[in-house]
C-alpha cells in the first residue's frame, strides 16, 4: 500500500499547515482533528476516522441514533411542561411574577450546558450523557411535590441544569461515531422535537383538563387536592424520562467515544471500544493499540479546569470566525422566537384578530397540531443538506428566510384558523432551521474541544432566551417594535449562515490533495 495524504475536516485543519503523510488513512468520518496537537495526534485521530469508515453504519449507530433521540424528546418535554404547568400552579400559589419560573429554567439550562460540555471534554462523553437523563427524571418528579411557587421555581431550575447539556452531548457522541455518508441523520434526529412536543401535550391534555381548578380560580378558592393536574403531569413526565434513562444506560449500552479516548492518549481503551463496535456491527475490522503513535508530552492526557478547551475554539482566524458565527446563530434563534411570540399575541389582539375562545380544548388542539406539523421540518432539512448546491449553510439560510417571511405574514392574521395555520408554518420552518444548526455545530468543532464548544453554543441560546420572561413581565407589550426587530434578526441569521467558513459536506473535497 503506497502512502497517501490524509484529508482532514475543515474545522480542524489550519490554513497553511502541512499535510501529514500516513498510509491510506482518510478522514471521511464526521469529526475533526485538533491542529494544536502534534503530528502524532493528528495521525491517531485520522486513524480513528478511518476505522469508523471501515466499520461502517450498523447496529451500534442505529442504537445510538435511537437513544440520542431521547435527548430531543426530554428537551421539549421540559420546555412545553412549564408552559402548561405555570398557569395552573398560579391558581394554587400566590405568585407575583409567574414568568420567573421560566427564568429559573433557562438559568439551569444555561449552567448545565456550560458545565456538561466542559465535563464531557475532561471526563468523557458517556458519563455525562448517562447521568443527565437520570437527573432530569428525578427532579421532574420532585417538581410535583412543590409546596409553594419559590420551591417549584428552584426545582425547575435544577431540572433544567441536568437537561442543559444533554443535547450537546447527544450530538457530540453521535457525530464522533457516525460515518460521513450518514451525516444527514444528525439533522433528521430533530424530528424528535415535534414528537416530544406532541407527547407532552397529549399527556397534559386530559390531566390538566380533568384535574385542575376552574380558569377563574385564585389561591383563596383553589386547593391542592382540586388542582393536582399539573402535579400528575410532572409525575408522568418524570416516569417517562426514567424509562428513557433506563433504556439508554442498561438496555442499549453505548461505548465511550473512541475519539475522546485517543485524543486523551488512551489508546488501549480507544481500540477496545472500536473493536466492540465492529463486533456489534458484524464487521471484520480490528485495530490494536500499537497501531497508534505515542504522543510526545502530556498535552493530550491532562485533565484540568482551565480555558484551554475554550481557547481551542478560537485559535485561528478561520476557526474563530466559525465559532463566533455559530454562537451568534444560537443567540439569534434563542431570542428571536420567544420574544416574537410574547409580543405577537398582544399585537394581534390590538389589531382586532379573533383567535377563538381560548378554551382548554383549543389550546391543546393547536399545540398538538403545530407540534405534529413541526416534525416534518427536520425531514425537509435532512433532504436539503444532501443537495450539493445547498448543503448546511445555504440550508440554514433558506430556513431562516422562510421563517422570517411567515413571521411577517403572521401579523396579518384575523381568524382562529389562520392563527393555527401560521403557527404550524412557523413550527415547521423554525424546527428545520434548528435541526441543521444542531447538527452543524458539532460537525465543525474540533474533537478535543467539541463538548465545550457545543455546550457553550447552547449556553448562548439559553442566555438569549433569558431575556424573554423579563421582557414579557416588565416590557411594553403594546409596542410592535420587538416584532419587527425579531423578524429582521431572522434575515441577519440567514446572512451569517452564508458566510460561515466551513461546509461539512465538502470537507474532504476541499482539503484533500
Amino acid at each position: 500500500m503506497s502512502p497517501t495524504h490524509s484529508s482532514f475536516d475543515a474545522g480542524d485543519k489550519q490554513s497553511g499547515q502541512k499535510d501529514i503523510d500516513i498510509s491510506r488513512i482518510r478522514s471521511d468520518a464526521i469529526g475533526s482533528v485538533d491542529i494544536n496537537y502534534n503530528d502524532q495526534q493528528n495521525y491517531n485521530l485520522a486513524l480513528v476516522n478511518n476505522a469508523i469508515e471501515s466499520i461502517g453504519m450498523g447496529k451500534y449507530q442505529w442504537q445510538m441514533c435511537f437513544t440520542c433521540g431521547f435527548g430531543f424528546v426530554v428537551d421539549q418535554i421540559l420546555l412545553i411542561s412549564i408552559a402548561l404547568v405555570i398557569p395552573q400552579a398560579s391558581k394554587e400559589f400566590v405568585v407575583e411574577y409567574p414568568k420567573m419560573a421560566s427564568v429559573a429554567q433557562y438559568a439551569g439550562l444555561l449552567l448545565g450546558a456550560v458545565l456538561s460540555g466542559l465535563f464531557a471534554d475532561i471526563f468523557g462523553r458517556s458519563l455525562v450523557w448517562q447521568v443527565s437523563l437520570f437527573g432530569v427524571a428525578i427532579w421532574t418528579t420532585i417538581c410535583a411535590a412543590s409546596p409553594n411557587f419559590p420551591a417549584l421555581a428552584v426545582f425547575i431550575g435544577i431540572m433544567g441544569f441536568f437537561a442543559g447539556g444533554n443535547l450537546a452531548i447527544d450530538l457530540t457522541l453521535f457525530s464522533e461515531i457516525l460515518p460521513r455518508g450518514k451525516a444527514w441523520l444528525m439533522t433528521l434526529l430533530a424530528v424528535m422535537w415535534g414528537t416530544g412536543n406532541a407527547i407532552e401535550a397529549l399527556i397534559g391534555w386530559p390531566l390538566i383538563t380533568n384535574y385542575s381548578c376552574p380558569p377563574d380560580a385564585t389561591p383563596a378558592t383553589c386547593s391542592r387536592s382540586e388542582n393536582m393536574g399539573w402535579r400528575y403531569l410532572y409525575i408522568t413526565s418524570g416516569l417517562l424520562c426514567l424509562v428513557m434513562a433506563v433504556i439508554r444506560v442498561f438496555l442499549l449500552k453505548i461505548e465511550e467515544s473512541p475519539k475522546w479516548f485517543v485524543a486523551n492518549g488512551k489508546f488501549e481503551e480507544g481500540s477496545a471500544a472500536l473493536n466492540r463496535i465492529a463486533r456489534l456491527n458484524k464487521s471484520d475490522f480490528t485495530i490494536s493499540a500499537n497501531q497508534f503513535q505515542n504522543i510526545n508530552g502530556e498535552e493530550g492526557k491532562k485533565r484540568s479546569f482551565d480555558f484551554s478547551h475554550v481557547k481551542g475554539l478560537f485559535n485561528t482566524k478561520e476557526r474563530a470566525r466559525s465559532t463566533g458565527g455559530i454562537f451568534f446563530l444560537w443567540m439569534g434563534i434563542g431570542v428571536a422566537y420567544p420574544v416574537y411570540t410574547v409580543f405577537l399575541a398582544y399585537y394581534l389582539a390590538a389589531h382586532g384578530a379573533k383567535l377563538g375562545d381560548g378554551s382548554t380544548y383549543q389550546t391543546y388542539r393547536d399545540l398538538v397540531v403545530s407540534s405534529v406539523v413541526g416534525i416534518f421540518g427536520p425531514i425537509l432539512s435532512a433532504l436539503l443538506i444532501e443537495i450539493n448546491f445547498i448543503g448546511r449553510r445555504r440550508g440554514m439560510a433558506i430556513m431562516a428566510i422562510v421563517t422570517a417571511a411567515f413571521a411577517g405574514a403572521f401579523t396579518s392574521v384575523q381568524s382562529e384558523s389562520q392563527n393555527l395555520a401560521f403557527s404550524c408554518m412557523i413550527s415547521f420552518w423554525q424546527n428545520g432551521f434548528y435541526a441543521i444548526l444542531y447538527a452543524y455545530t458539532p460537525e465543525v468543532m474540533p474533537t478535543a474541544h467539541r463538548g465545550t464548544g457545543c455546550g457553550l453554543a447552547m449556553a448562548m441560546g439559553r442566555t438569549a432566551s433569558l431575556s424573554a420572561p423579563f421582557i414579557a413581565t416588565f416590557g411594553d407589550v403594546a409596542s410592535s417594535v420587538p416584532i419587527w426587530v425579531c423578524m429582521a434578526l431572522y434575515f441577519v441569521m440567514a446572512g451569517v449562515s452564508l458566510v460561515l467558513p466551513y461546509e461539512p459536506k465538502h470537507f474532504t473535497e476541499e482539503w484533500a490533495e
